[in-house]
C-alpha cells in the first residue's frame, strides 16, 4: 500500500471527485467492516463524520462502503449486493485487506491513532473544526478498540459469560482518560457486561496477578440475593481466556493499584 496521505487533493473542489488516497481507503474500508450491512446509508452519522474528515460528501462515502458490499461474499452468497461500479482499486484493497488482515487491524489501527492526534490536518484556529476532528478520530478510535476486544472474548463476557451483544462495554482495564498511549491497545481491553464494566470502572473488583476475580469488601456489603449471583459467586474464579491479546500485567497492576485500592484506603 502507499503513503497514507489523509485529504491530499488541495485542489478548489474539494467536494468534487476526486481520487480516493490509501489511507482514505483503508479508513472507509474498516468503517465498513464496523457497520451491518443495513447502516452504509448517507444518513449514518459514522459515515456522515468520516465524511467530514475526508472533505467528501456522505452520499460518496456511502457508495465506496457499498462499492466493498459487492466484493464481500458474505453479502453477494444471501443475495444482496451493493453497486455495480466497483473500481480497480477498489478490488485491490479489498483483495489486500483479505490476504493481509493484520496489517490491514494495524494500518487501521495506526490511521485512527494518527487521527487523534490531528497529525494529517493542517493548523486550524476554527474550534468547530478542531471539536469535528477530535469527535471523529474518537468514534473511530473507539470502534476499532471495541470490534478488537470483543473479538479478542469470542463476544462473551470474560466475567460472567454473558453473550448478548448490546450489553457488551469494550472495558479499559486503565481508563481511557489515564494513558493516551493505550487507548487502542486491546492488551488495555477487557469485554465486559454494562453491570461487570461499571462496577470494575468504580473499582468494586480487580483482576488478580493470576487472572483471578477480586471482590472488594465495599461490593459485599451488599447482601442481596442479586449481588452473590452477579457477582460473589465468580469470586476467585479466572477470568475468560482471551484468544490473541492477554491482559497487561502493567495494566491490571495500575487497576489494582489506583482504582480497586480506594476501597482499602477508606
Amino acid at each position: 500500500m502507499g503513503r497514507f496521505v489523509l485529504g491530499s487533493d488541495n485542489t478548489g473542489a474539494r467536494m468534487m471527485a476526486k481520487n480516493w488516497t490509501d489511507a482514505e481507503q483503508i479508513l472507509a474500508l474498516n468503517l465498513y467492516r464496523l457497520l451491518p450491512f443495513g447502516r452504509l446509508d448517507k444518513k449514518t452519522p459514522e459515515i456522515i463524520s468520516l465524511a467530514k474528515v475526508m472533505d467528501r460528501t456522505p452520499s460518496s462515502l456511502s457508495m465506496k462502503l457499498c462499492n466493498f458490499a459487492s466484493l464481500d461474499p458474505e453479502i453477494t452468497k444471501t443475495g444482496r449486493k451493493g453497486l455495480a461500479n466497483v473500481s480497480n482499486k477498489d478490488r485491490e484493497i479489498w483483495a489486500w485487506h483479505i490476504e493481509n488482515p493484520t496489517d490491514f487491524q494495524k494500518k487501521s489501527k495506526l490511521l485512527a491513532n494518527e487521527l487523534e492526534q490531528e497529525k494529517f490536518y493542517e493548523a486550524s484556529t476554527d474550534t468547530k473544526i478542531t471539536e469535528k476532528r477530535v469527535l471523529v478520530s474518537s468514534r473511530i478510535g473507539q470502534s476499532i478498540f471495541r470490534k478488537m476486544v470483543l473479538e479478542n472474548y469470542q463476544s462473551k463476557c470474560c466475567f460472567s459469560g454473558v453473550t448478548t451483544p448490546s450489553l457488551l462495554v469494550a472495558s479499559h482495564i486503565i481508563p481511557w482518560a489515564k494513558d493516551d498511549e493505550n487507548r487502542l491497545n486491546p492488551k488495555n481491553g477487557l469485554c465486559l457486561s454494562s453491570i461487570h464494566d461499571r462496577a470494575f470502572d468504580q473499582g468494586f473488583w480487580t483482576i488478580g496477578n493470576h487472572g483471578e476475580i477480586i471482590i472488594s469488601e465495599e461490593l459485599k456489603k451488599d447482601k442481596s440475593a442479586m449481588m452473590e449471583e452477579m457477582f460473589f459467586q465468580y469470586e476467585g474464579k479466572q477470568i475468560s481466556e482471551s484468544q490473541s491479546y492477554v491482559p497487561g500485567l502493567k495494566f491490571i497492576e495500575f487497576h489494582q493499584t489506583y482504582i480497586y485500592e480506594k476501597w482499602l484506603k477508606n
